[in-house]
C-alpha cells in the first residue's frame, strides 16, 4: 500500500450549517466556490447522495476529473471520490471530504484531502513539490467556499481569497 497524505483545514463561515450545507449539497456546482475548477457538471442521472458523478476541468494544464459521492451525511458531511483524473500526472486515488459543524458564529466548515502518489518516483515528486501545491490547493479551495457562500460570488483562479483565513489543523 502506498504512503497516503493529508491535509486537514477548517474554515469559519458566517451562516446557518443547514445554509452552508445548501450549497455543499449543489454537488453539480463546485466551480462556484472552488478557485481551479473553471466548469463542473453532473454526469449522472442522480444530482446527489451516494453514487452521484461530476466531471470537473481544472484551470491548471487543461486537466479534468470524474469524481463522485462515495459518502453523503444529509446536513453533515459529503466525500468525493475522484476516480479518473486526465492530465494530472502522478496521483493514483484523491478524496476529498467536506463537513459542517456548528459554531457560535455560524459553522465551521472542515476540508480533509487525502492521496497516494502511483509509484516511487511521483511519490518523491509529491515530496518535494506536490504536497506543497497541494496544501495549498486545499487552502484555497476552503477560502473560496467561504467567499462565494457568504457572498454569493462565484470565485475563479483570479478571485482574490483571504487565505489567513483557513486553519491548518494537519
Amino acid at each position: 500500500m502506498r504512503p497516503k497524505t493529508q491535509f486537514i483545514r477548517e474554515i469559519q463561515i458566517k451562516l446557518e450549517p443547514a445554509q452552508v450545507w445548501a450549497k455543499l449539497a449543489d454537488f453539480g456546482n463546485i466551480c462556484h466556490g472552488h478557485p481551479a475548477v473553471k466548469k463542473s457538471y453532473v454526469t449522472s442521472g442522480q444530482k446527489s447522495g451516494v453514487g452521484a458523478t461530476r466531471h470537473c476541468d481544472f484551470t491548471m494544464m487543461g486537466a479534468s476529473a470524474e469524481e463522485r459521492v462515495v459518502e453523503w451525511t444529509e446536513g453533515q458531511s459529503i466525500t468525493i471520490e475522484v476516480y479518473e483524473l486526465r492530465k494530472m500526472p502522478g496521483i493514483d486515488q484523491l478524496r476529498l471530504q467536506l463537513s459542517i459543524q456548528p459554531s457560535n458564529s455560524g459553522s465551521m466548515l472542515r476540508g480533509t484531502m487525502t492521496y497516494t502518489m502511483k509509484n516511487a518516483f511521483f511519490e518523491l515528486f509529491n515530496l518535494l513539490m506536490m504536497k506543497k501545491m497541494n496544501a495549498e490547493l486545499l487552502d484555497g479551495i476552503m477560502a473560496g467556499h467561504k467567499k462565494y457562500m457568504e457572498t454569493g460570488e462565484i470565485v475563479n483562479e483570479n478571485t482574490p481569497l483571504d487565505l489567513r483565513q483557513v486553519l491548518k489543523v494537519a
